[in-house]
């Protein structure tokens, strides 16, 4: 009988974490109005609770110019965080460049 309550009791358990399972995250937006459909993604560790910080990313816009930046993070991201103590933590940089200004000429 014990034994049939602990397997219920962990069976809710996964299910209300799958349930509840989703991406937290933050997104900084200077235009809204973008042409750009090419989405960069890297992701980014920091250790140490944050005494080594990761490195800084190239964006590689063409513009010399970004668009939107997305931070976010995913449930095994938090696990990680969780189990490592915040040793480690992960997390995922979405970036957009933008346009590439083309001069008007007069006429």
């Amino acid at each position: 009988m014990q034994n049939y309550v602990r397997l219920r009791s962990i069976s809710l358990l996964l299910i209300l974490i799958l349930c509840c399972q989703s991406c937290m995250s933050t997104r900084v937006v200077s235009e809204y109005d973008n042409d750009s459909v090419v989405k960069h993604t890297k992701t980014s560790w920091s250790y140490v609770w944050g005494l080594v910080t990761p490195k800084d990313i190239d964006p590689g816009c063409e513009s010399k110019r970004m668009n939107s930046v997305t931070s976010s993070t995913n449930l095994g991201y938090i696990l990680i965080s969780a189990i490592t103590i915040g040793i480690v933590v992960p997390q995922t940089v979405a970036w957009e460049c933008a346009p590439v200004d083309t001069p008007i000429e007069d006429l």
